[in-house]
C-alpha cells in the first residue's frame, strides 16, 4: 500500500469512500484540515401518503471526491480523518479521478452543489399509468410537469379523449 505511482506534481482528484452516511461529515472534516472536496448531491422527491417533500441526497452514495498531492503524508492524513473509509486503489496506488469528470459533475451542480433532473416527461410522449385506479392505461402527455409533480395526460376512455392530471411517479414512458 505504499506504491505511488500517480503523477506526483500537482493535486489530484481522487474518490473516497466514506462510512455510511457520513459524506457530508467526512467532507466537513477533510475541509477544514485544507483538502479541497466535491459532494455532488441530487435533488430527489420523496412521497409519504399525501406529504411531499424534496431533499438533496448524495449522488454517490458513501463517496465523495477530494483533491490533494497523492503524498504519502496527505494520503495518511485524509485516510485518518473521521468519516473516511479509504480513497479508492488500482492494482498500482490510489486511483485518480480525472478532472473533466469532476469538473462536468460540478457544472452540473452549479454553486449549491445539487443537481436537479430535468424534467423526465415532455409534451407529446407516449406514457403508461402504472398505479392507481387508472392503472395499465395508456396516453401522451399534454402538459409539462407541475410545480405539484403531476402532469396533464390525454387518455381514451369510452371512445373520448379526457384529460387527466397524473403524479409523475405513477408514470412510466411506453
Amino acid at each position: 500500500m505504499d506504491s505511488f505511482d500517480v503523477d506526483g506534481s500537482s493535486p489530484q482528484w481522487f474518490a473516497v469512500h466514506t462510512k455510511s452516511r457520513e459524506e457530508t461529515r467526512a467532507a466537513r472534516f477533510l475541509d477544514l484540515k485544507g483538502i479541497t472536496t466535491f459532494l455532488p448531491r441530487l435533488l430527489v422527491a420523496h412521497r409519504h401518503g399525501s406529504r411531499r417533500w424534496q431533499a438533496a441526497e448524495p449522488l454517490f452514495p458513501g463517496y465523495l471526491f477530494a483533491r490533494f498531492l497523492p503524498e504519502p503524508g496527505v494520503f495518511s492524513a485524509v485516510c485518518w480523518t473521521p468519516g473516511v473509509k479509504h480513497v479508492l486503489w488500482s492494482n498500482t496506488g490510489p486511483a485518480p479521478v480525472p478532472d473533466d469528470v469532476v469538473m462536468y459533475l460540478q457544472a452540473r451542480a452549479g454553486a449549491s452543489g445539487v443537481i436537479v433532473r430535468g424534467p423526465r416527461f415532455r409534451p407529446g410522449m407516449r406514457v403508461r399509468v402504472r398505479a392507481g385506479p387508472l392503472e395499465h392505461l395508456e396516453g401522451i402527455i399534454d402538459r409539462p410537469v407541475s410545480g405539484r409533480q403531476r402532469v396533464r395526460v390525454l387518455l381514451e376512455l369510452l371512445r373520448t379523449v379526457v384529460p387527466v392530471e397524473v403524479d409523475i411517479d405513477d408514470l412510466e414512458e411506453i
